[in-house]
């Protein structure tokens, strides 16, 4: 049987020295990755300070940009609705002195007619017109835009001149012509619209040059 050694008090005093020292570097260490750390999460807290101030600062800068396209957007409106109406008095202007289009002779012209409708059904329609031409036995309805588009010709004779005949029943069994004006066209439009029997009223300057030569009676 093996005999267990018995450690002198020098021996006993040396070993309990070893281990305080190892406790000590072990504390040591534990104490620098707890620095390590605490430094770290300092960085990280740091770091998510400056992104959320720059996510504010973006935000804020995208706020200032979408108001000022909202405020751009409201300008070229009341642009586009005021040179609109330019176009709609000149036209207007120049209907109202011969009172004739497509070789028709008119008697009363009006500008900027909106009226109201009650329908058998309780509900109500309602639309606006900007230059209409009237006689005895025809009606000329003038749709003008600040620049006319492919749509505004299905617009004018799909839904305005329906309507007209629904608010305005004394005239559903006139003739009726159809005309599309504007500061401008887009590509093609004006030659579409001339296809399908709509006249034009282009803007040169003070003057407005008509193109009315082949309409078609709806």
């Amino acid at each position: 049987m093996e005999e267990k050694k018995v450690l002198t008090y020098e021996e006993l005093m040396s070993l309990f020295a070893e281990i305080g020292k190892k406790m000590e570097q072990s504390r040591a260490e534990h104490d620098k990755e707890m620095a390590q750390l605490r430094e770290q999460q300092k960085e990280n807290e740091k770091g998510f300070a400056q992104l959320k101030k720059s996510q504010e600062e973006n935000e804020k800068r995208w706020t200032k940009l979408e108001k000022s396209q909202k405020e751009m957007q409201k300008v070229l409106s009341g642009i586009g609705i005021s040179n609109g109406l330019v176009a709609e008095d000149l036209i207007y202007n120049s209907l109202s002195k011969k009172m004739s289009f497509g070789g028709i002779t008119f008697d009363d012209i009006d500008q900027g007619i909106r009226r109201g409708k009650r329908l058998p059904d309780g509900s109500k329609i309602m639309g606006e017109y900007d230059v209409v031409l009237f006689n005895g036995a025809a009606v000329a309805i003038i749709e003008v835009k600040y620049r006319v588009r492919k749509e505004d010709i299905d617009y004018l004779i799909d839904v305005q001149m329906p309507k007209f005949k629904v608010i305005f029943p004394q005239y559903k069994d006139f003739d009726v012509y159809l005309g599309l004006g504007g500061m401008s066209f887009q590509k093609g439009v004006e030659r579409d619209a001339l296809q399908r029997g709509i006249g034009t009223f282009k803007l040169k300057g003070e003057t407005v040059e008509i193109n009315d030569k082949r309409l078609k009676v709806w």
